[in-house]
């Protein structure tokens, strides 16, 4: 019975209201809450966990029930109540919060962001690595959390005749109009709405994933936090350059920042947003940026982390945790094009760079040569077979750097560094779910971990780094 009202608690079922009062957050940031009463065939739940965007912990409402699963269930505010809100809950700045999928936390106050990324990535190394004994150090946040994004893919698309382009509505292919953004640069929002309105001036057609047919699939832009240059990349589904050329001329007008345009042809019905084939139609085929005085130059296909400013931060982290000397030879694993293996480069005897995609290993090379520096090799190979032939050509590794794509390491890569018995490990994630599975793994097999540092690279949502520092310590 509901004490309050001396009626039976509502059955737990789709479509029924509840009063409640959040407690915990997802590791995805929704709120949690917990109900308790019958469902329609009279099975009894006590503490039932129910999943609320929108929500933080303290907040109060009412919730209507959305889903019903067998552990938990989803629901949606029907009402916050204004003088039961946490003070955690701040106003919203942007107008396509929350049905954009591209921020989720954004409702929540920026040291409660904070304070739920160190509390997740701690949970999930103890749920899933089963590691309880390390400090996980709070999160190195940003002085100024907002329009830090230095690159952003827009997909377009066609309604009532007229091309647009936006953000995926959460968990669908159904593009919401951009009009704002408060995560990327206010340059590049005008550039997307100002390509929009040339896009229906000159003809283009926005693309129909359904029926696989129109011309205009995404646009890619990259912006560089040194020189200000903009990259622009228009990924089409055929050749359609000499439709274009009247459009760029007056682009580069309205932005003269633009340095560089792009015709990326993508023929393929796939969720990949660049194709194999790239066409410089403007410009330089490369913006240039630099982290901690190493330049890099970005052509449209480079890997580069999207916030310069903590970037810094995560790479100095890497340099505080090895402690490098000039003796010291280190590998730098998944090196993309570069970035980590250069900053180190400096500081250490040689860096010896491995990936697997060509075209960044030709990116490495022609950024090390940029900045003149001399002691880093780059090979285009997998990891873990790489690693295996400067073995064999006895070169050993003083240290190993491994910065993998969110899917983690590969389990041979694993299986390789504790074969070679490298002493010391730095492991930088963009996913704390692979990395608990590849750092329970190693502590399994030797390592033990000294110490983890989360960055705050992507505040407004709940994405997380972290670095963490390994020493072997079983031979």
């Amino acid at each position: 019975m509901n004490r309050e009202t001396n009626r039976p608690e509502p059955t737990i079922e789709v479509g029924q209201h509840f009063k409640v009062k959040f407690v915990d957050l997802t590791h995805t940031g929704q709120g949690v809450a917990k109900i308790s009463g019958k469902n329609s065939k009279g099975v009894e739940y006590q503490n039932f966990p129910v999943f609320v965007p929108l929500a933080t912990i303290g907040d109060q409402g009412m919730i209507e029930l959305t889903q019903i699963k067998k552990d938990y269930a989803i629901g949606k505010f029907v009402k916050l109540f204004p003088d039961k809100k946490s003070k955690d809950h701040v106003p919203i700045r942007c107008k396509h919060y929350p049905d954009c999928g591209g921020c989720n936390i954004m409702h929540l106050s920026y040291q409660a962001q904070c304070d739920f990324k160190t509390q997740m990535v701690k949970r999930t190394l103890e749920r899933i690595g089963k590691i309880t004994d390390v400090e996980v150090k709070p999160i190195i946040g940003m002085e100024n959390p907002w329009y830090y994004r230095n690159k952003v893919q827009v997909p377009f698309g066609e309604r009532r005749f007229k091309t647009f382009g936006g953000f995926y509505r959460l968990n669908t292919h159904e593009i919401i109009p951009l009009e704002e953004c408060h995560i990327q640069s206010t340059e590049m929002t005008e550039i997307i709405k100002f390509i929009k309105n040339l896009f229906n001036e000159f003809k283009i057609k926005g693309y129909d994933e359904k029926k696989h047919r129109g011309e205009i699939r995404h646009v890619l832009i990259r912006e560089s936090s040194k020189t200000k240059e903009i990259m622009v990349v228009l990924v089409c589904l055929s050749d359609i350059k000499d439709k274009l050329n009247g459009l760029i001329g007056k682009l580069i007008r309205r932005h003269p920042r633009i340095s560089s345009i792009y015709l990326n042809i993508n023929k393929d019905r796939t969720n990949e947003v660049l194709g194999e084939e790239t066409l410089l139609l403007f410009g330089k085929e490369a913006i240039e940026d630099e982290l901690l005085r190493i330049q890099f130059n970005i052509s449209p296909k480079s890997f580069f982390q999207v916030n310069p400013v903590q970037t810094e931060v995560l790479y100095s982290k890497v340099l505080d945790f090895g402690k490098f000397t000039k003796n010291d030879n280190v590998i730098d694993a998944y090196c993309g094009i570069g970035t980590i293996s250069l900053v180190v480069a400096p500081h250490v005897k040689h860096v010896y760079g491995v990936e697997v995609v060509e075209d960044a290993i030709k990116d490495a090379k022609g950024n090390a040569s940029h900045n003149q520096i001399t002691n880093v090799t780059f090979v285009c190979n997998e990891a873990e077979k790489q690693i295996g032939l400067w073995h064999q050509e006895g070169i050993k590794a003083d240290a190993i750097i491994v910065d993998p794509p969110r899917k983690g390491c590969d389990i041979k890569l694993l299986e390789t560094i504790v074969e070679m018995k490298i002493s010391k490990l730095i492991y930088v994630s963009c996913d704390p779910a692979t990395l608990a599975r590849d750092l329970k793994y190693l502590i399994n097999h030797g390592f033990a971990i000294e110490e983890v540092q989360p960055v705050d690279m992507f505040p407004q949502t709940f994405h997380v780094e972290c670095v963490v520092l390994m020493s072997r310590v079983i031979d």
